[in-house]
């Protein structure tokens, strides 16, 4: 049993004492301008993290001999002319890393963006709730200035229990569209909780912006979501970006031949419900939120 975390900790002998095996996957593709910090925050957490991995993800700037320098595990990908972001090759990436964390039998996977240096108490707030809450999976703080869903985690910085994602599917993400939502709603599915914390709060390295709006549009047909979802979150953006807003929306209603995923059903219906649920609030309240 874990007593007092809060307590700061000593490298190495820390994760021994307490029997956490912690190891952190990034991927990365040509950055060398971000990744240093990004990795040397990590090495500062006061819960020690046993492994870094770096997937290099086909750079051709050096990224690779960075990681290196600051004692890494690198895994070198070929290059690739475009960018995976939002797509499933994205996910094949990850699971490149991610094989070595399941072979070592990692006790909680700690998923980071190159371009996301983390408070040096990240990892310890994180693991300390979900020691304390066993139906807890999948956690993170929050991105400053950025919209907060509490049982969506961000994709960076999200903190996964490993035993849970061992039993679930072997520890690796489905290359399918919509890779990176699919664990924490299928974890919500099974009846276990995913939790982004508005108290934990982390910066990115550069703004996030609206970047391949499409696959995210794809990504919502895939994992089943509501028409009304869809254009809610459209919509949204579209107040930020009119052109991403409208590439969003075509994304999801092109959908071409993707596949609609195993929890697809539930998500939609999910939705539909708190979609009532909300409608039949704003009834009791007269008209008012």
């Amino acid at each position: 049993m874990l007593v007092r975390l809060q307590v700061a900790f000593a490298k190495d002998s820390a994760a021994k004492k307490h029997g956490i095996r912690i190891m952190a996957v990034i991927s990365a593709r040509n950055e060398v301008e971000h990744l240093a910090n990004t990795i040397i925050s990590l090495r500062r957490q006061t819960m020690p993290i046993e492994k870094i991995i770096v997937i290099n993800d086909g750079s051709e700037d050096g990224t690779g001999i960075l990681a290196r320098n600051h004692g890494c595990t690198v895994v070198d990908l070929p290059f690739h002319k475009d960018s995976y972001i939002g797509r499933p090759e994205l996910a094949e990436c990850f699971n490149a890393g991610l094989k070595i964390a399941r072979e070592e039998n990692a006790d909680y996977v700690l998923i980071v963006g190159a371009d996301h240096p983390l408070p040096s108490d990240y990892v310890e707030k994180l693991v300390v709730r979900m020691e304390r809450n066993s139906k807890l999976m999948v956690a993170s703080g929050c991105i400053k200035g950025e919209p907060i869903t509490e049982s969506a985690p961000r994709g960076s910085g999200r903190l996964i229990r490993g035993s849970f994602w061992r039993d679930l599917n072997g520890m690796q993400y489905p290359v399918v569209w919509g890779w990176e939502s699919w664990l924490c709603l299928k974890a919500q599915q099974m009846g276990y909780e995913t939790i982004c914390y508005r108290d934990i709060v982390t910066e990115v390295s550069r703004p996030t912006g609206l970047k391949k709006s499409n696959n995210l549009g794809k990504a919502m047909y895939a994992l089943g979501y509501h028409w009304a979802y869809v254009l809610g979150r459209s919509f949204l953006t579209f107040l930020k970006s009119p052109k991403a807003g409208m590439s969003m929306f075509w994304g999801w209603f092109r959908h071409n031949d993707i596949e609609r995923l195993d929890i697809a059903e539930w998500v939609n219906q999910m939705q539909k419900r708190k979609i009532f649920e909300r409608f039949l609030q704003i009834i009791r309240h007269g008209g008012r939120t």
